[in-house]
């Protein structure tokens, strides 16, 4: 069995302003495993990201990496927003860098490979405004990627994307992700996209986010276009949508 990387224990966490946003919460995700979270909004799970990353500290509860327990510590984990964050003044190639910069001493010849494998190398000395939205996107990816921590939180970086460019992003994302291995835990509304990149899925009821259930995602790996028009693909899509109705979801999922 692959060891835990990351594991939430009886997570509970309150805002003053909203009340109970997570009520005795607990998952994990295994060494170089891919796990995503579904819920509606508001329901807590970039609040979970936040208590991972020791920007938040649980009421209750314990989280742990490597078995270590890290309730209010940062540093730890490698993290990607909503929005890519590149720094406007830095270069491509020095946007890339930085999480390295913060920790050890920066590999820039390790960038512009994987810029190269990416295709970007033409944009290494570049600056943000001079990129598309999937590039900005892939050039934040590789920043985190490429930052020396082990595990990964992704918080819906392809949610302002349009669909044609989303499903470009996830088979790269994919692509690269076989590369580095990384334990990656991945915040998304979108049903099929959880399903095409993950592992293993949570879903989330509304607040306070309790799991409602947890899916083994047996699909094997690489995972091409095909796969989502397959019976058994289209039917766990269904049977995601349905328990989420179920669980007090009335929004488009």
């Amino acid at each position: 069995m692959m060891e835990l990387k990351i594991r939430l224990e009886n997570i509970t966490k309150s805002y003053k302003d909203t009340g109970l946003v997570l009520d005795n919460l607990s998952m994990y995700v295994k060494e170089g495993e891919f796990v995503s979270i579904i819920g509606p909004s508001g329901s807590g799970k970039s609040t979970i990201l936040q208590c991972i990353g020791g920007l938040l500290k649980p009421e209750k509860g314990e989280l742990f990496l490597d078995n270590r327990k890290i309730n209010g510590e940062t540093g730890n984990i490698a993290y990607m927003p909503q929005q890519n964050s590149l720094l406007p003044w830095r270069t491509v190639t020095d946007n890339v860098l930085l999480g390295q910069e913060l920790f050890r001493k920066p590999d820039k010849q390790e960038a512009q490979n994987w810029l190269r494998k990416i295709n970007l190398s033409d944009y290494q000395d570049a600056y943000p405004h001079q990129l598309s939205g999937g590039m900005k996107q892939r050039v934040a990816f590789l920043r985190a990627l490429l930052s020396p921590q082990s595990a990964l939180l992704l918080d819906e970086p392809f949610s302002a994307l349009d669909e044609f460019t989303r499903f470009d992003m996830q088979k790269w994302l994919l692509s690269i992700w076989e590369a580095k291995r990384k334990s990656v835990l991945f915040i998304t509304h979108n049903i099929e996209e959880a399903i095409f990149l993950s592992d293993r899925i949570y879903l989330l009821s509304p607040r306070p986010a309790k799991i409602i259930r947890e899916i083994e995602v047996s699909f094997k790996r690489p995972r091409t276009d095909t796969l989502l028009m397959e019976s058994e693909f289209l039917e766990l899509k269904r049977e995601i949508y349905s328990d989420l109705k179920a669980g007090g979801l009335h929004e488009s999922v």
